[in-house]
């Protein structure tokens, strides 16, 4: 006997979970990028490696605000709220590669589900 209201949106929160993940591993990946880039000795500016290790810091931001609103995807009356900040935080991850494009893709499509309770 499950109403509109009380579904969870499990689709919405499953897809929305691997966009996150996706892009917490392309973030990691640029961190990983400035270390290389590190041990490199001095062939590239130290500037290359800040950029790399700033855009592996918001990258992991944007990455645990898409976990956190496919987490509220799948409570109860918190759909919405959680399918626009996966939405919005998948669309900013384009800065750094959003997740392979893939991330950026699946959360815009977790995001969607979410809003229609799938």
């Amino acid at each position: 006997m499950t109403t509109n209201e009380t579904k969870k949106a499990t689709s919405g929160f499953i897809v929305s979970l691997i966009a996150g993940i996706l892009i917490l591993v392309n973030a990691v990946a640029f961190v990983g990028l400035a270390e290389f880039v590190e041990s490199l000795g001095g062939v590239l500016p130290f500037i290359v490696e800040d950029i790399f290790l700033i855009l592996g810091a918001v990258g992991s931001i944007l990455a645990i605000l898409v976990i956190i609103g496919a987490i509220l995807i799948y409570i109860p009356g918190k759909e919405t709220i959680g399918s626009i900040l996966v939405i919005i935080f998948s669309i900013i991850s384009i800065a750094i590669g959003g997740g392979f494009i893939i991330g950026l893709i699946l959360g815009i499509i977790g995001g969607i589900l979410g809003l229609y309770k799938k």
